[in-house]
């Protein structure tokens, strides 16, 4: 079992322990049933906030790494409610089970509030990662932009578009090929068993029907694509003489793309079809001479 998941389901096990004193709480304490309900039912709903906060980590994955500095915000929290619960209380003498519920509510609206502290700075800090690292793809793709557009021929645009999907984008392994709307021709792979009249030519007759430079993430072959292992592909279509060239690129742990891989993924293609037309260029300039 993963870390968040061990976590989160600690903060719902919290949550209902919580939960169940404020309900002692109300048996237990002799004061009017309307005065203890307006008392209790606040906490109630803190605890509760509390084990929703638990299954919301539990249930995500992206938490993973995180949880841990959440559960520390929420534990300060609780500490420093408690903390100062005390000293207000220290010169007013109070029965025992009166601190120990009011510490226990202090403890409660404390963590609820570190936690929700603790959610605040992980998002922070993640949305900082993803600018980060976009920042550093998009760097990368640029430099590789430069390299293409010097590209003599489309198989060294074919080898560098899959080196910027395994080394830039992160990717699994990259797909590069060509077809003229009947015949598929493979000019580069690093994905093993590509068979042109199986999966593939299912995928290639799918990306077909999209616009240039569109990124597809979901058609017909695309899992045989991968040899049918989870994750995801995607692939894009790109202009190149009388046909297509298209570029696919597998993550075998993404279930679904999002704009962190898509927009890289159609900045190469772009750069791709700047080369691509390059090379076209070139050649008829060549034929042109001769």
């Amino acid at each position: 079992m993963q870390h968040h998941s061990v976590i989160g389901w600690g903060l719902v096990v919290v949550g209902v322990l919580l939960g169940a004193l404020q309900g002692v709480e109300y048996l237990w304490v002799s004061a009017p049933s309307t005065a203890l309900a307006f008392s209790t039912l606040p906490f109630v709903l803190v605890a509760a906030a509390i084990a929703y906060t638990g299954l919301t980590i539990a249930r995500r994955s992206a938490y993973e790494g995180y949880a841990a500095l959440i559960v520390a915000w929420g534990v300060g929290g609780a500490v420093g409610f408690v903390a100062v619960f005390v000293l207000a209380t220290a010169t007013s003498p109070q029965a025992g089970s009166a601190l120990l519920f009011g510490a226990v509510d202090a403890g409660s609206a404390g963590g609820l509030a570190g936690l929700l502290v603790g959610l605040y700075d992980v998002e922070s800090r993640r949305t900082l990662s993803t600018v980060e690292r976009f920042a550093e793809r998009l760097d990368g793709l640029n430099t590789y932009g430069k390299v293409l557009n010097q590209s003599p021929d489309i198989e060294s645009v074919s080898a560098l578009c899959v080196e910027v999907v395994e080394f830039v984008l992160g990717g699994d392994g990259g797909l590069f090929v060509t077809t003229d709307g009947e015949r598929i021709s493979v000019v580069d792979t690093t994905l093993p068993d590509v068979d042109p009249e199986g999966a593939l030519g299912e995928a290639v007759a799918a990306v077909a029907d999209h616009e240039p430079l569109e990124t597809v993430t979901d058609e017909a072959g695309f899992a045989g694509v991968r040899n049918d292992q989870p994750g995801s592909t995607l692939a894009v279509r790109i202009p190149y003489g009388d046909g297509s060239a298209m570029l696919f690129a597998v993550y075998y742990d993404v279930d679904s793309p999002d704009e962190e891989l898509v927009d890289p993924f159609e900045i190469l293609a772009a750069h791709a079809a700047t080369a691509l037309s390059s090379v076209e260029a070139r050649a008829g300039g060549s034929t042109a001479e001769h």
